[in-house]
């Protein structure tokens, strides 16, 4: 990997552990210190702020596709500027292109890709829960190959951040996994659970990142479901958008007491083959 790239893209489909990731380095950035609602990580790729900083344009004042246009020279500039050795940016949008058929996400400025998976049918409950829907809408949602984050309404968007073009579950995963120009590492969400020191261990030394078995497991007990959970308890947590808390069970499996067969063959029909292809079928 060539030194002057920077940017580390934590990608995934929303409710898959991206969170986790962002906590873990933090963690290790801070010496086990986590604020969660000061994550040591670089921002979001759909962060108008960003881009209104970079750009000095009212984004919300531009259509989506002129946005999508420009994201990508914004972090261009955010890393030609960036002092230390690695950007670590979340992002959720699917790997898409605009209207020039050049890829949205900047590609010359890129070190590599974290893509963190998650069994879709353990996903179901959790989107639910964080978008205050029901399962079937959530299903709706995942197998839709539409899909997006964020709403625009005439053509002017005043939320936070850019809508967020995910496709399908199976479509978000298969744009990121396919041959990109940059390396990617694929993460189980499952395998963060089981394994979390070799998973971890593996995922820092795809980016470069050198570290110790101390500091290694320090940030794993620090970044922990469970302190992540109390930490949203005692503090809040600025992610969330509903009431309902944003750290839920963590669990694999979870989908078995939560939907029924209707609900699981309406998801494994539509994704049998990338679902097969991750050890989920």
């Amino acid at each position: 990997m060539e030194s002057d790239k920077k940017i580390v893209w934590l990608a995934s489909y929303p409710k898959s552990g991206n969170t986790w990731f962002r906590a873990f380095i933090t963690a290790l950035l801070n010496n086990g210190e986590v604020d969660i609602n000061n994550l040591a990580t670089d921002g979001i790729f759909s962060s108008r702020r960003l881009f209104n900083e970079q750009t000095d344009l009212e984004s919300n004042l531009l259509y989506d596709e002129e946005a999508k246009q420009m994201q990508g020279n914004v972090f261009n500039h955010i890393c030609a500027k960036a002092k230390q050795r690695h950007l670590f940016v979340k992002i959720h949008d699917a790997y898409t292109y605009n209207s020039d058929n050049l890829p949205v996400i900047p590609t010359q400025n890129t070190l590599c890709a974290i893509y963190i998976i998650r069994n879709p049918l353990d996903i179901a409950g959790s989107l639910a829960n964080h978008k205050d829907d029901t399962l079937d809408d959530s299903i709706d949602f995942m197998n839709n190959k539409q899909s997006v984050f964020g709403k625009q309404e005439d053509e002017v968007n005043t939320s936070l951040q850019f809508r967020q073009p995910l496709l399908d579950w199976s479509g978000h995963v298969n744009s990121w996994t396919a041959k990109l120009p940059f390396p990617v590492m694929v993460i189980r969400y499952e395998d963060m659970l089981a394994d979390a020191f070799e998973t971890f261990k593996q995922a820092l030394l795809f980016m470069g990142i050198k570290t110790d078995k101390q500091q290694l497991e320090t940030a794993i007990a620090a970044s922990s479901f469970e302190q992540l959970k109390q930490k949203e308890t005692d503090y809040g947590f600025k992610e969330r958008i509903r009431n309902t808390s944003f750290f839920r069970s963590g669990k694999a499996g979870n989908w078995k007491n939560e939907l029924t067969s209707q609900q699981v063959s309406a998801i494994t029909s539509q994704h049998q083959n990338t679902m097969a292809k991750y050890g989920y079928i």
